[in-house]
């Protein structure tokens, strides 16, 4: 029951909210006399009254909370969103009346949208906690493991919605999520997939964003990345070998892996030009160390009942080898693999930044757009970059969950 009560009290927000002021402009200070205009996909117009919407969310959440169940709780997640969201759309359309009214929002904008963010956060709450009703039940599975952490990026974005909207934040300081979006919406209306290879970039899609970030990917990134790991694996396996190089190597190894790459990437631009060599070095030098340091450690930390048992056999090196070391040495791996995926990326990122050279890659898309002001811009290719390393390290996670199922990690995690 506390959970339900935690709920009746974001109701009760929320109906305080709709009462008070929502801008201090007396003449429009009330949310009971707006009406919501929704486009839809042919250009009608739907013309929605605000406070009968939000109230009727409002009632309805009330109303559905006193009974228990899972199900209830999911819908007590969407109605909270939907009223947050439809709060911001009102409080919008107040903004758009008048410019005149260009202020901050007042006490009852904030208490309606925030009793709906409540009524999200106290249903996720309930549903994290949900018993299984049987043994691999999955339906809880579901409702207790992937709803919850995917509510939280819906409530980022109305959250960093409303902090921009309701405090008038200019977008010098800090884009709006409705401001990336419309980024988005514009450069990815007309594509045009095709492959030219006369091009410095091959594979062009008539996005600035998706250009700008394959370019930087297949032609330098991913380069980088297979070289670096490539030799991080053979000088590792060589350095297992030799107790000297491992006394001797691997701290040079570990203090090197530490020079930032602000200071690196410079050095190697000077070095190498501006072109592509400078960058897929600096791709392949941040690899390289995680991927060595990882496969040493790998091959030498055995389970010591395992190798006895090996040798008790009269199990040659090279067996030893094959059928021990090697298995044991691949969850190191392809954690320095998953590790290195997102660092030669950010380093590859912050190269460009650093050693100017074509303004379509990605990292001088981000300088350029920063400097002039267009912060909506800037931010859109920020989040491409997240996107592309996210997808990054779920294909190596993919790959290691192939080769290494039978690890007692994806064990446990599938009992």
């Amino acid at each position: 029951m506390r959970t339900n009560f935690l709920v009746l009290l974001g109701v009760l927000v929320v109906l305080v909210g709709l009462y008070g002021p929502w801008t201090p402009v007396e003449n429009f200070s009330n949310v009971s006399n707006l009406e919501v205009t929704l486009t839809d996909f042919s250009d009608n117009k739907v013309y929605l009254d605000a406070f009968g919407v939000l109230f009727t969310l409002a009632i309805i959440a009330l109303i559905v909370t006193f009974f228990l169940s899972r199900w209830i709780f999911v819908g007590l997640v969407g109605i909270g969103l939907l009223g947050a969201f439809f709060s911001l759309l009102a409080y919008k359309d107040f903004l758009g009346i008048d410019a005149a009214l260009d202020l901050p929002a007042s006490w009852g904008f904030w208490l309606t949208f925030s009793g709906f963010l409540w009524i999200v956060i106290a249903s996720i709450s309930k549903l994290a906690t949900l018993p299984a009703i049987r043994p691999g039940d999955r339906v809880t599975y579901v409702l207790r493991n992937i709803l919850p952490p995917a509510t939280v990026p819906f409530l980022v974005m109305l959250i960093w919605e409303a902090v921009v909207e309701g405090l008038r934040v200019q977008m010098a300081f800090l884009p709006s999520i409705s401001g990336i979006f419309m980024v988005f919406v514009q450069d990815l209306s007309d594509l045009d997939f095709q492959i030219n290879f006369s091009k410095k970039c091959y594979v062009l899609t008539g996005s600035n964003l998706l250009d700008s970030s394959l370019c930087t990917l297949y032609k330098k990134v991913l380069p980088g990345y297979a070289i670096g790991s490539f030799i991080g694996l053979l000088f590792g396996f060589l350095v297992s070998l030799s107790l000297f190089l491992r006394r001797g190597f691997l701290p040079l190894a570990t203090a090197f892996s530490t020079i930032p790459i602000v200071g690196l990437a410079p050095v190697l631009g000077r070095a190498l030009g501006i072109d592509e060599e400078s960058k897929i070095a600096v791709a392949i030098i941040v690899s390289f160390f995680p991927v060595l340091i990882n496969v040493v450690q790998g091959l030498i930390t055995i389970d010591p009942l395992k190798l006895d048992l090996m040798q008790s056999y009269a199990a040659k090196n090279h067996h030893i080898l094959l059928k021990l070391r090697f298995w044991n040495a691949m969850p190191y791996v392809f954690n320095a693999l998953k590790i290195a995926s997102i660092i030669v990326l950010i380093s590859v990122i912050v190269a460009e930044f650093l050693i100017p050279s074509s303004p379509q890659v990605l990292g001088q898309r981000i300088s350029i757009t920063a400097r002039s002001g267009q912060r909506d811009v800037t931010f859109a290719f920020i989040v491409v970059a997240s996107v592309m390393g996210i997808v990054f390290y779920n294909v190596i996670a993919l790959i290691e969950r192939f080769f290494t199922s039978w690890h007692s990690s994806f064990r446990e995690k599938e009992s």
